[in-house]
């Protein structure tokens, strides 16, 4: 009984901090998540076109393996996806995916797992895609139940995916980027698109785009964004160096139907540090603010005195430019999104285990 008074208390007590005035309303505690050590959190409309739900993700740690007596061993990450639903008493788990690990070994008889979220059979809500070697499972979901179909890749390797739409016809296509075989024998990465069909994944295009990086740095596909002067929501490629440098982030967008370009042109970049200008170094987290592309992670210069940490940035006119939080706001550190809290828009933390929705906007632009 204890607990739930104290839930319920949670629930709605408005947290008044100190505001600048910008934020008309209180940030509230929504309720306890019912998992611990989520890293990850994202919205979509999964059960209903009504209704949003967060998809998250759990750490359960790392594990050593091995293949073989005297041979190298291999440290993976071993990650869970859960899907949460907001009520009056909190927040409960609706689904909750195996154990899995996210590491990709080339070579090896070791496949991490990817995943990405879209419409990809345009009913108004969303699926979820978990991409494991040459494997592909859907899953669709329905109040608490959930439909799992599989289907093969013929031999394509997926490191990463984002359910994008590059061509801006409102139908929504998914970009794989994964490992083929160069003529000599090595490994390389490419991007290519595709769209479900019923029997699978098909190529929505002849082509891909060559991924190249170097062999320093690691590539991440990010997901999709809207970026001014393309059109539809583009897949963002970043590559990141281990050493403390600019990050370099691409994005892949289809000009034609038989051709894929991907270009660095939207994004700001150079080698090294810059004391004046903005520049992102590291994962980014990507949202559309309106006609604006906000990103969330760490820039150079950093917007808070005390070294790397989480700021946000907007992207206008090829320059990325800070955001300074609004006083509300001053403590976000963990991870947050985009949410839509009783037909109010705003921006959701997870923090210390607790869900915290902050209505509106929590930075200024200008």
């Amino acid at each position: 009984m204890a607990r739930v008074s104290y839930l319920v208390s949670v629930l709605f007590t408005a947290l008044v901090v100190a505001a600048t005035g910008a934020l008309a309303e209180p940030v509230l505690a929504l309720g306890r998540c019912p998992l611990e050590n989520v890293v990850a959190a994202s919205t979509g409309r999964f059960l209903s076109r009504d209704s949003e739900e967060i998809l998250v993700v759990q750490d359960l740690g790392r594990l050593e393996l091995a293949r073989g007596p005297g041979r190298d061993k291999t440290l993976v990450h071993l990650r869970r996806l859960a899907l949460l639903c907001p009520g009056v008493a909190g927040f409960r788990t609706a689904w909750l995916s195996e154990p899995f690990n996210t590491t990709n070994v080339v070579g090896s008889d070791i496949a991490g797992t990817c995943w990405t979220t879209g419409d990809i059979d345009a009913d108004g809500r969303h699926e979820l895609l978990l991409f494991t070697a040459d494997t592909v499972r859907v899953l669709s979901f329905d109040a608490d139940t959930f439909l799992a179909n599989a289907y093969g890749l013929d031999g394509v390797w997926v490191e990463a995916a984002a359910c994008c739409d590059p061509d801006g016809d409102g139908l929504t296509e998914v970009a794989l980027l994964q490992l083929a075989q160069t003529d000599s024998g090595g490994p390389s990465r490419v991007l290519k698109l595709y769209r479900m069909t019923a029997a699978g994944l098909a190529p929505c295009a002849p082509c891909s785009a060559a991924v190249e990086c170097g062999t320093e740095a690691k590539v991440a596909l990010l997901g999709a964004a809207r970026l001014e002067d393309y059109s539809g929501e583009l897949p963002i490629l970043a590559s990141i160096y281990p050493t403390p440098r600019p990050s370099l982030y691409q994005i892949l967008y289809r000009p034609k139907s038989d051709s894929l370009v991907l270009t660095d042109k939207p994004f700001p970049w150079q080698e090294w540090f810059s004391k004046t200008r903005v520049l992102p170094a590291g994962e980014l987290t990507f949202f559309n603010v309106g006609d604006t592309l906000a990103a969330c992670g760490y820039f150079v210069p950093g917007s808070r005195p005390s070294g790397p940490s989480l700021s946000f940035a907007a992207l206008d006119d090829g320059e990325w430019r800070l955001l300074p939080l609004l006083e509300p706001a001053r403590r976000v550190s963990g991870p947050v999104c985009r949410f839509t809290w009783q037909g109010r828009g705003g921006w959701l933390e997870l923090r210390d285990n607790l869900f915290y929705f902050y209505p509106g906007e929590i930075f200024r632009w200008r």
